[in-house]
């Protein structure tokens, strides 16, 4: 705690450093042409500023630090340009941008370097707003399954987690407005618990990400960036209102956010989304898949020339229904009945956290806090009564340095750690878990080399966690909750720790050909669930029971990715090896607890491998229709009996045709997308797993954007599953139950700037 307060303090006195303002000016022209393009979006993502080119194609971006930075330029029907631009080169620059139907390479963040993605030696996906809004679905982490390698563990629409290549649960981090977000991931029926609110796009790391973010990276990242802020001088502002057929579904949401010319920023978002039950292909009502969040979201910062910062807030409520495969008939009421009934889970999350970046000449000094609690119930029985009732607060912090040791080579050093207390709450009437704290602590030092056509990174991270398992509170003794050994004291300790590294390398010889190598080490240390689990989940009406003395789990993955681009075509393919020593799964067990089967957690060295092909034509010749198609294959196994691991997705084959349309009047930019999942028999099932038979989903999107008095709206709507197959996802956790996914269902999603 005094390292953060000294940190804390050196922000403040480090201000006065003030390095000379600059400002970077030029013009974008096309490169065949040699004519300006207006429009062009100049974004500087380390400052999150930008500018829009005139009519000339010229811009100026003010009140720059005196330190190179990636500027991204951007423009619909060209491809984006990254450049790296350093003070003697920010006068007078002529940035050309060539024609491009399809745009492969945008600005990444994820990976502790903002550059490129396609020079990134980590594998980062990125899913855009728009792409959002063209396609949307009631759960966020449904969206983000279109793309290749990334899957869902779901409980119906509005209960869902990552899956990445296969790995899921604590394994997946999630990153919220650049910090920690735990929210009780160890959860089978616990959702990924965040929103698109406010959310300009999502990248996702496919592989093991821990030296740059700890525990619970090991197989990747879902990482959630922030909405750019408003331009000097502007108030701006939009409406989204959005409509579901199959659920009755609807979401609104309203925001604003404005900056003044002395740096001042500011932002406030709301949104509110209701469902019903959903229907599956038969026309069956799916009772109690009803669900409702709220979310609220205030900001501000101040941007000057020593660097910036800036303190958030997010509120967000849920209220979700719960499935019992006993009263599936009871359940299902009226068609738009959209009361909570029993069971359902209640879960509330607040999140402050701080972000402030301060630059030192060349160097960078950045500096995230986060405070996070979450109260989650899960009421079973009685409405007034909360059967399973946690409370945790998070205290987490990142303090990083960024040094450029000479041109092209630049070093991190940080240390980062969070402090949680998770504890049961008095009136809940079942235990799972005790009350628990973890303490975590890291330091590490990662180093890039980007010149040329070379990319390489490298690093070294320590990691110490302590954790303190209690079950000397009164409730639980009361309860008669017993930890494993049933200690004297009813406290046991247990402490994890160790070193892992990466290396990986991206080699880009010609504009055309791209190589990409990366070797990383990933960790994770047991969580809550897994070693103390001793009791009913309401949830997922099983009795769960953990072990103690689980060690932890540890990976190295090697990925391999090539990539091959023309002006008419693009093909990629990734292919990767995950060798996992402990690795933790569920399994169910022929004992019973009263009514409840038991669920014990087992530990065994496994292996994933598998990889991702996609292939992206858009054709000169016929500006109008480009497609895309992607298949993905992911096969987890015991490496002890070659047994197949529990909760692997099935091989999924994407493809999509998109036909843009000429202006028809007060319609610009009209499109038409169709799109396909062909997604293959799961018969890879482990012990005690059934085998799942594959399904096919036909998927359709108009849109355009509409002139109205002369004001631009935004409107698309979308359909999956036109075909209203009735089906069950291998990933489901209804499937045991016989419960089908969602059948057909339209969306109509309306988007108004002021």
């Amino acid at each position: 705690m005094r390292l953060i307060l000294l940190v804390a303090a050196c922000l403040l006195s480090w201000t006065s450093w003030a390095s000379q303002n600059m400002a970077i000016d030029g013009k974008v022209i096309d490169k065949n042409t040699k004519q300006p393009i207006p429009g062009v979006s100049v974004y500087v993502p380390e400052l999150s500023k930008g500018v829009v080119t005139d009519i000339d194609g010229s811009f100026s971006l003010g009140s720059i630090p005196d330190r190179a930075f990636t500027v991204q330029f951007s423009y619909v029907g060209y491809g984006t340009k990254t450049q790296m631009l350093r003070p003697s080169d920010r006068s007078n620059l002529v940035i050309e941008l060539e024609e491009a139907v399809s745009n492969i390479d945008e600005v990444v963040v994820s990976g502790a370097y903002i550059m490129s993605k396609e020079s990134s030696p980590i594998a980062i996906e990125k899913v855009s707003r728009d792409a959002i809004l063209k396609m949307p679905a009631p759960s966020l982490m449904t969206t983000l399954t279109r793309t290749p390698g990334v899957s869902e563990i779901s409980l119906g629409p509005g209960i869902s987690k990552p899956v990445i290549r296969g790995l899921s649960f604590s394994r997946v981090l999630s990153v919220y407005q650049g910090g920690r977000f735990e929210n009780q991931q160890w959860g089978a029926d616990h959702g990924l618990g965040l929103s698109e609110t406010g959310i300009s796009n999502i990248e996702l790391i496919k592989g093991p990400a821990s030296i740059i973010y700890g525990s619970g990276a090991m197989a990747g990242v879902v990482n959630l960036i922030e909405e750019a802020d408003a331009l000097a001088g502007n108030i701006e502002g939009d409406i989204n209102l959005r409509g579901y057929s199959n659920s009755l579904g609807y979401r609104t949401e309203a925001g604003v956010k404005g900056a003044n010319e002395n740096g001042f920023v500011w932002s406030m978002r709301a949104a509110a989304e209701s469902h019903a039950d959903y229907l599956d292909g038969n026309g069956t009502t799916i009772g109690n898949t009803r669900f409702n969040t709220q979310n609220i979201k205030t900001g501000i910062g101040l941007k000057k020339n020593w660097g910036d910062t800036r303190l958030r807030y997010t509120y967000l409520k849920q209220r979700l229904g719960i499935v019992d495969e006993d009263e599936l008939d009871v359940l299902a009421t009226t068609r738009n009945d959209r009361a909570m009934q029993l069971p359902f889970q209640d879960v509330t999350d607040h999140f402050l956290n701080s972000e402030t970046n301060v630059f030192v000449g060349e160097d960078r000094l950045k500096a995230t806090f986060g405070l996070h609690m979450n109260n989650r119930k899960e009421i079973e029985d009685d409405m007034d009564d909360i059967d399973l009732g946690l409370r945790q607060t998070n205290f987490m912090y990142d303090i990083k340095y960024f040094k450029e040791l000479t041109e092209g080579l630049e070093a991190i050093v940080g240390v980062q750690g969070f402090y949680l207390q998770n504890k049961n709450m008095v009136e809940a009437e079942e235990i799972l878990i005790p009350d628990a704290t973890k303490d975590d602590r890291s330091v590490y030092l990662l180093l890039n080399y980007n010149k040329d056509k070379w990319v390489a990174q490298g690093g070294v991270r320590y990691d110490y966690r302590k954790v303190v398992a209690d079950a000397s509170a009164p409730n639980l003794i009361d309860y008669g909750f017993i930890l494993p050994g049933d200690p004297a004291d009813r406290r046991l300790e247990r402490v994890f720790d160790g070193v892992t590294a990466s290396a990986g390398t991206t080699f880009r010889p010609t504009d055309q050909w791209r190589f990409r190598l990366n070797v990383a080490q990933g960790f994770r240390a047991p969580d809550l669930g897994e070693l103390f689990s001793n009791g009913p989940h309401p949830g997922t009406n099983r009795f769960e029971r953990g072990n103690a003395d689980f060690v932890r789990e540890q990976n190295i993955q090697t990925d391999f990715g090539v990539r091959y681009s023309q002006k008419d075509f693009s093909i990629s393919g990734e292919v990767f090896y995950n060798h996992i020593d402990n690795y933790i799964f569920f399994s169910p067990t022929a004992e019973m607890m009263g009514d409840l089967t038991v669920w014990e957690f087992e530990q065994a060295d496994a292996m994933l491998y598998g990889g991702e092909v996609e292939l992206d034509i858009h054709p000169r010749s016929a500006r109008w229709v480009s497609g895309s198609t992607s298949y993905s294959m992911v096969i987890g196994q015991r490496r002890s009996d070659m047994s197949y691991l529990p909760y692997i997705p099935a091989f999924r084959w994407n493809h999509s045709v998109d036909f843009k349309l000429n202006d028809m009047g007060a319609l610009n930019n009209p499109y038409i997308s169709l799109t396909g999942a062909l997604v293959f028999d799961q018969n890879r099932e482990a012990p005690l797993e059934e085998a799942t038979p594959g399904y096919y989903l036909l998927g359709l999107n108009v849109g355009s954007q509409i002139l109205v008095a002369g004001k631009p709206m935004d409107v698309y709507i979308s359909g999956t599953n036109l075909l209203n197959r009735t089906y069950l996802d291998h990933m489901s956790l209804f499937r045991p139950f016989g419960v089908n996914q969602m059948g057909r269902n339209v969306a109509l999603n309306v988007r108004i700037p002021f």
